[in-house]
C-alpha cells in the first residue's frame, strides 16, 4: 500500500504516558532463571523499548521538494522538526537517563523508500557515496533490531539484501520467505542488562502480506509472504521457550479491521489486533504501516496478561518510549504488566544531536542530493499547478499522462496491439505540486510524482473502462443535484476523500483516464456517475479495445479496482514513471501545455455532459503513432456546455488547497 500522509486522529494523540492500571490481569512471571542474582538488585526495575516506525528515508528535518526545512502543522498534535537526526537526540537522552545496557532500539519497517535522497541511494547510489544511506543512519543512532516494511521491497530484493548487509543491526521478518525459509533472520533474542541483572529480549518481526500484490513485479517467482499471525507465534513460542524474558513483536501492520478484505491468499492487510490477542507469550507489539499516531492501546493477550501495543508516528516524528518494569524476586523475573508505561517521545521537542548531524557520509549524502534535485531539466510556459486536479482536469496532470500514453504507445507500434487506442490513468498524488513558470526542476517533477511506481500497458474493454471509471468516482461523496462541489477533504467537510465501505478513498487512489471523454455526476449514486464516455465522438462500446498505460501499483491490486489485474498485459518493462518524466521534460526542453493538454473530463451535480456530438476540436487523441499533437484552444469544442478552456465546468470554491 501507498499509505495515507494525511494528519490522523487527534483524539488518539491526547494521551502522553499511559499505564495498563490496576484493571488490568495480574501481572505474569516467565520461567527465567535471573543470572547473577543479588539482594541488593531486587525489587521493581525497568527495561526500556524505544521504537520508531514508516521513516521513509527522512534523516534530516528537510523537505527535498520545498528545498527547506519541514513547515510545522497547526493541525496536528505531532509536527515538524522531524528526522533521524532527532531521533538520535531522544536515543542518547534515554540511555543517559536509564543506562544503555537497559535499552533497547527497535525499527518496524518502511525505511529504505520516501524521498530523494533514499530515492537516490537505490537508484542512482554513484551521486552518494559509502554504506546505503537509512542503513548508516541506523547505525550511528544504534539500533538493536529492524523490521521489514512493504516499501522495503520497492527496489527489488538486491536493494533490500544491500540494506540488510550495510545495517550493523539485524534486519528480522519471520514470514517473508525463501525456498521455505524467512529470506532474512525471523527473529531474535537480545542480551540486556537492568540493575546488575541479564534480561533475555525476544523480537519477533513479521510484515503485511500485501506487498505480494503491491510489488508483484519485485517478488512474484522470487518470495513467499505468509501468515504473519502464525508465523510470529511461531517465533515467540521459540523464543520463551529458548529462555526470553520479554518478547516483542513488531509487526508492519495496522490495528486490525472489522470485516477486512483479503488482500493476499486470504490474508488481510491489518491484523495487529488479532495478533496481539492471538499469539502466546507476546508482552509488547510495535505496529505500523497506517501512518497513524496511536501511542497506546491494550487488549486481552493470550498467555493470561494484558498486551500492549503502541504505533509510533510515521517520518520519524516520535519514538515510543515503552517502560517494562522487571522484578527480580525469587530468583526469576517478572514482567509487571499492570505498570508498563508508553510516553510518545515528539522530535519536535528535540534539536538534532550533533554527533549524528556532523556524519561525513550522511552530510555528503545530504548535500548531493539536494544540488540534485535543484538540477533544472526544462521550462514551463507558465505555472502549472495540482491545485484542483482532484476536481477539473488539470494540464499538469495531462502531463503525465500524455507521457506515459505516449511510452506505451510508442513501445507496442508495429506490435500485435498496433493502432489500438492508448489512454492512461493518472491520480492527484498532491494537492501542492507545481511547476513554476520558468525553470523545472527535479524537485518539481519528483514532488509531481511522489512514488517510485513503474509503467505497464494493459488491456481493457469499453465496459470494463467504465466500470474502472465508476469505481473512481467512488472518491466523492454523492451531494443534493445541483449542488456546489467542495473540493476538501471529505473529513475538513468537502465531497472528496470519501468514505468508501467505511474507509476514506485517499488523492492516490482516485484516477482520471485521459484521452476519452466523460463526465462525473456526483448528485448521483456510486456505480451510476459516469456520463458521455466517448471516444472521437461516439460513445465507448461495450466490446471496444483500449490499451491503458498503467502504474505497477494499481496493475497490481493497489486501490482494488477492477478487471486491471487479470487484463492482459500488452507490455511492461518496468520504466520508472518519474525518471520517464523527468528525461521527457528534458528532452522537450519546454513544457507548454499547448502540446499535451486535452480537457477531456469534468464534474458536475446537474447530469451535464460533452456536446452531442463529442468532438474534441483538436482531435488530440492518441494512437499506436506515440506522437503528441496540437492541445485544446480556448473555445473550442473540447470545451463542455457553458464553460470555457479558462473556467470551470462547474463553479467550484477555492478553497487554499
Amino acid at each position: 500500500m501507498y499509505d495515507n500522509l494525511l494528519a490522523t486522529d487527534m483524539s488518539r494523540r491526547a494521551m502522553l504516558v499511559s499505564s495498563l492500571g490496576a484493571a488490568a490481569a495480574a501481572s505474569f512471571a516467565s520461567a527465567s532463571t535471573v543470572a547473577a542474582a543479588s539482594p541488593a538488585a531486587a525489587g521493581p526495575t525497568a527495561l526500556t523499548v524505544l521504537a520508531t516506525t514508516d521513516i521513509h528515508g527522512h534523516i534530516f528535518d528537510w523537505d527535498y521538494f520545498a528545498d527547506a526545512p519541514f513547515t510545522p502543522s497547526s493541525k496536528s498534535f505531532s509536527s515538524a522538526p522531524l528526522g533521524v537526526s532527532r531521533v538520535a537526540t531522544i536515543a542518547k537522552q534515554v540511555r543517559a537517563d536509564v543506562g544503555s545496557e537497559s535499552v533497547v532500539v527497535l525499527d518496524n519497517g518502511d525505511t529504505i523508500q520516501g524521498t530523494p535522497l533514499t530515492y537516490l541511494s537505490a537508484k542512482q547510489p554513484e551521486k552518494l557515496g559509502g554504506d546505503e544511506v537509512m542503513a548508516r543512519a541506523f547505525n550511528v543512532v544504534g539500533y538493536d533490531a529492524v523490521n521489514i516494511g512493504n516499501h522495503e521491497f520497492n527496489y527489488g530484493i538486491d536493494e533490500l539484501l544491500r540494506y540488510r548487509r550495510d545495517l550493523n543491526a539485524p534486519l528480522l521478518c519471520a514470514n517473508v520467505m525463501d525456498s521455505g525459509k524467512p529470506l532474512t533472520q525471523g527473529s531474535i533474542m537480545l542480551s540486556k542488562t537492568v540493575a546488575g541483572h541479564s534480561v533475555k529480549v525476544g523480537v519477533v518481526a513479521v510484515t503485511t502480506p500485501g506487498s505480494m500484490v503491491w510489488d508483484k513485479a519485485n517478488l512474484a517467482g522470487k518470495i513467499d509472504i505468509i501468515d504473519p499471525v502464525k508465523a510470529a507465534a511461531k517465533h515467540s513460542v521459540h523464543l520463551r521457550k529458548n529462555g526470553a524474558d520479554v518478547v516483542i513483536v513488531l509487526v508492519h501492520a495496522g490495528l486490525s479491521e472489522n470485516q477486512a478484505t483479503p488482500v493476499y491468499n486470504g490474508l488481510p492487510e491489518n491484523d495487529a489486533t488479532t495478533l496481539a490477542q492471538s499469539v502466546p507469550d507476546v508482552d509488547l507489539v510495535v505496529i505500523g504501516h497506517t501512518h497513524q499516531d496511536d501511542p497506546f492501546k491494550i487488549v486481552d493477550g493470550a498467555s493470561g496478561h494484558k498486551v500492549v501495543l503502541t504505533q509510533p508516528d510515521y517520518w520519524a516524528r516520535s519514538v515510543s518510549q515503552v517502560t517494562i518494569p522487571l522484578d527480580f524476586s525469587h530468583n526469576k523475573v517478572t514482567i509487571k504488566h499492570d505498570d508498563i508505561t508508553v510516553t510518545p517521545r515528539y522530535t519536535r521537542d528535540v534539536e538534532e544531536d550533533g554527533e549524528f548531524a556532523s556524519d561525513s557520509q550522511l552530510q555528503a549524502d545530504h548535500k548531493a542530493t539536494i544540488s540534485y534535485v535543484n538540477s533544472v531539466v526544462a521550462t514551463s510556459a507558465m505555472r502549472l499547478t495540482t491545485e484542483r486536479s482532484m476536481v477539473e482536469d488539470t494540464p499538469i496532470l495531462d502531463f503525465i499522462g500524455a507521457i506515459e500514453a505516449d511510452t506505451v504507445a510508442k513501445a507496442i507500434a508495429g506490435g500485435r496491439y498496433d493502432g489500438i487506442p492508448v489512454i492512461a490513468q493518472v491520480s492527484p498524488f498532491s494537492r501542492t505540486a507545481a511547476f513554476p513558470k520558468g525553470d523545472v526542476k527535479i524537485k518539481d517533477i519528483a514532488g509531481l510524482y511522489l512514488f517510485d511506481n513503474t509503467l505497464a500497458g494493459v488491456l481493457l474493454t469499453g465496459k470494463q473502462l467504465k466500470d474502472y471509471l465508476e469505481y473512481s468516482a467512488k472518491y466523492f461523496k454523492r451531494v443534493t443535484k445541483g449542488a456546489t462541489i467542495n473540493p476538501a477533504p471529505a473529513s475538513e467537510g468537502g465531497d472528496t476523500q470519501a468514505d468508501y465501505q467505511g474507509k476514506p478513498v485517499w488523492d492516490y487512489n482516485y484516477d482520471v483516464v485521459t484521452e476519452v471523454k466523460y463526465s462525473i455526476d456526483i448528485s448521483r449514486p456510486v456505480g451510476n456517475r459516469i456520463l458521455g464516455l466517448s471516444w472521437h465522438g461516439k460513445p465507448v462500446t461495450d466490446d471496444q479495445k483500449f490499451v491503458l498505460a498503467i502504474n505497477n501499483y494499481r496493475m497490481s491490486g493497489g486501490g482494488n479496482y477492477p478487471h486491471v489485474t487479470e487484463a492482459p498485459v500488452v507490455w511492461n518493462e518496468i520504466l520508472e514513471i518519474r525518471q520517464l518524466l523527468i528525461d521527457t521534460a528534458t528532452a522537450m526542453k519546454t513544457i507548454d501545455p499547448k502540446s499535451f493538454f486535452d480537457r477531456n473530463w469534468f464534474l458536475t451535480t446537474t447530469g451535464q455532459t460533452w456536446p452531442a456530438d463529442g468532438k474534441s476540436g483538436n482531435d488530440r487523441h492518441r494512437t499506436t503513432t506515440g506522437k503528441l499533437r496540437p492541445g485544446p484552444r480556448s473555445g473550442d469544442r473540447s470545451t463542455p456546455p457553458e464553460a470555457s478552456s479558462d473556467s470551470h465546468p462547474v463553479r467550484l470554491p477555492r478553497t487554499g488547497l
